[in-house]
């Protein structure tokens, strides 16, 4: 069975980073938005923090960080890459689709669809079980409905999830829709805003002498 720490939307709350010392884990994803607005020196800090707690930090950046950061190559940035570790498969997408606001780093359903195909080519089921991590949330996931009520996510990631079937995906960047969510074979999972001190653990059985599963996933609050 593998732990792991699922948090999004931190906007460089290293207080609340720090907090999250004391739980226990095998990996940490941290699902975009890392900085308040855009600091690179920020989000660097916060990645620092996270590193420094003993678990390896899968990561993707959000709508509020710098593009440039989609480039890193600090813990385990897996923005356009297929990374597998510990049994596991990892593949994500930073940034998010355009937003009323203007923020440093959004883009078309095109783009995104772009950006996870390129982390996901060749992906065979037999490297292990596959873990999406996406800034933006499948469309009419509930975890990308806001406050006035309209879905915000990505038709495209859907219509991904349906194809990949991954196991698990963490996502963010509606602070308000937090929760957990069936989308198609995917355990979907927004932890809601770390920087409200909001976060998820998802307990994930590998499959070792069956198949891989979701054990269980609980939203949390420091």
């Amino acid at each position: 069975m593998k732990r792991i720490l699922v948090v999004s939307d931190i906007h460089g709350a290293v207080g609340r980073v720090e907090r999250l010392e004391r739980v226990k884990r095998h990996v940490t994803i941290a699902a975009g938005d890392l900085a308040e607005c855009g600091s690179r020196e920020e989000a660097l800090e916060v990645l620092d923090r996270l590193e420094a707690q003993g678990a390896p930090t899968v990561w993707v950046p959000g709508n509020c960080d710098d593009p440039s950061l989609a480039a890193l190559d600090k813990a385990v940035n897996v923005h356009g890459r297929r990374v597998v570790l510990d049994g596991l498969v990892y593949a994500g997408a930073g940034g998010s689709l355009h937003t009323p606001f203007g923020t440093p780093f959004e883009y078309g359903e095109d783009k995104l669809a772009s950006i996870l195909g390129g982390a996901l080519r060749g992906y065979q089921a037999e490297e292990g079980p596959l873990v999406l991590v996406v800034h933006t949330p499948p469309y009419r996931s509930g975890l990308d409905r806001v406050s006035g009520g309209s879905y915000v996510g990505s038709r495209r990631l859907r219509e991904i999830v349906a194809t990949a079937r991954p196991l698990l995906l963490a996502t963010g960047h509606i602070h308000e829709a937090w929760g957990v969510a069936a989308v198609g074979p995917a355990v979907a999972v927004n932890p809601g805003p770390l920087a409200a001190g909001r976060y998820a653990l998802v307990d994930v059985d590998v499959g070792h002498g069956g198949e891989p599963s979701v054990a269980r996933v609980r939203t949390m609050k420091l």
